[in-house]
């Protein structure tokens, strides 16, 4: 992935939402699914879109959660006990759920690649850490940083592969750009659009930034 497929997908995100995590220690791989992006894997004529974009780890990955109180956690819906268990310990998620799913909604505030300066400001900015899965080999090196935050909690994931995926299908550069443009070619519609008879409904992802 190149400086610039990296770029659309930080500013996609970074005013989207988190809907899902996977992680599955068989395969050593790990999934995060996002929605409501400036992105669409097909021209937009209403805005119905969903704007989704999920992103795969492979080989070496690790997962590791910044929080400030117990609270935070409960979209993972673990019961009391176990997340007392695993609070208190060494344990990974993936010592007793080899495949874990879990689906939810965390709009994104922020959300940034191979950013080590970023991922230094998330640890000076929570009260706790919690790696939930680490297959890194004795070096903890990766390839691949990916960081965010939501609004009560903060990621940072790796992975020595770096996929990304809309409607099932992996996505190179050329085709990052081409979704992106999909939808910029929707946002200038949609404005041209204002005020006549044929204008949208609402978009608030277009609304943003009005066209001038």
């Amino acid at each position: 992935m190149n400086s610039r497929s990296k770029e659309i997908i930080e500013e996609a995100i970074s005013q989207g939402r988190w809907t899902w995590l996977e992680i599955d220690n068989n395969s050593n791989s790990l999934y995060l699914e996002f929605e409501n992006l400036k992105l669409s894997s097909q021209p937009i004529y209403d805005n119905s879109y969903r704007g989704e974009l999920a992103i795969r780890f492979g080989q070496n990955i690790y997962f590791a959660l910044f929080f400030n109180k117990k609270e935070d956690l409960n979209f993972l819906r673990f019961n009391e006990d176990y997340m007392n268990q695993l609070l208190e310990s060494d344990e990974f998620i993936t010592d007793r759920f080899p495949y874990f799913y879990q689906e939810f909604l965390k709009p994104i505030t922020k959300f940034k690649f191979q950013d080590y300066d970023y991922l230094n400001e998330i640890k000076g900015r929570y009260n706790h850490k919690k790696d939930l899965a680490d297959n890194r080999d004795d070096n903890k090196i990766f390839d691949f940083l990916l960081s965010f935050e939501c609004e009560d909690i903060a990621i940072a994931v790796g992975g020595d592969f770096l996929n990304c995926f809309n409607d099932f299908e992996s996505l190179n550069d050329d085709e990052i750009k081409r979704v992106s443009n999909n939808w910029i070619l929707y946002y200038m519609d949609y404005w041209n659009k204002k005020g006549t008879e044929k204008e949208y409904e609402v978009d608030l992802l277009c609304e943003e930034f009005p066209l001038k």
